[in-house]
Formats: structure tokens, sequence, C-alpha cells
């Protein structure tokens, strides 16, 4: 994975699939009301996050049935908060319940501007 910018901020996309007999919609759910709401609690680190269900028979194609973006402040502070702060507890069992770990892929990406 490439690195965050030289200040530590990062635009993170993270791609994965259910495991095996976990629809999405129960991840849609855990997103709505734990994960998406939990992280931005820690809004001096994570600034945005927005989760997204692949519709439609792309999800194969991609090999994801759940794109997510999170913008961040600063990615070892995140590291450290989303490794180890009690906090986040709910979420990092509710990923690992739902989530099958072979399939996780996250990109450090950056913006093209229009215009450069």
């Amino acid at each position: 994975m490439a690195q965050p910018t030289p200040d530590g901020r990062a635009l993170v996309v993270n791609m994965f699939r259910m495991r095996p007999g976990i629809p999405p919609d129960r991840f849609a759910e855990f997103s709505a009301t734990v994960d998406q709401p939990l992280c931005l609690a820690h809004s001096d680190i994570v600034t945005r996050f927005d989760a997204f269900r692949v519709a439609g028979p792309t999800g194969e194609a991609v090999g994801a049935d759940i794109v997510e973006v999170m913008e961040l402040s600063d990615w070892n502070a995140w590291v450290r908060v989303r490794d180890h702060h009690p906090s986040l507890r709910p979420v990092m069992s509710g990923f690992d319940e739902l989530v099958d770990p072979a399939s996780v892929r996250s990109s450090f990406v950056v913006p093209i501007l229009r215009g450069q």
C-alpha cells in the first residue's frame, strides 16, 4: 500500500466482501449505526467517512460488497486509535464478525484535480 501524504493526511479506500452467509444489508446497518458514528466521533482524526454498497452484479466483478472512503487528518494517529481506543472495540468486533478478512483491500488515493 502506498503511503499517506508527507504530513500524514490520508484518503483511504477500503473494499471488502462479507463472510459467507452474511448479507451486505447486515453490514450496511452496522455501518450506519455503529461503524460510521463511532469512527466519526474521533473528528480530530476522521474528517470524512462514506460507505457504499456495491450495486448489482458489479460486486462480483470488483470482488467487493462494500466500499468505504475515509479521509484522515493523520494516518498514524488513526491506526493507534483504531487499534487501541476502547470506543472502537464495537467497530472492530463487528467488522471481524461480518467481513471476510481475506477480502479486505485498502488503498491510499489522491484526488485528480480538474484543470491540472
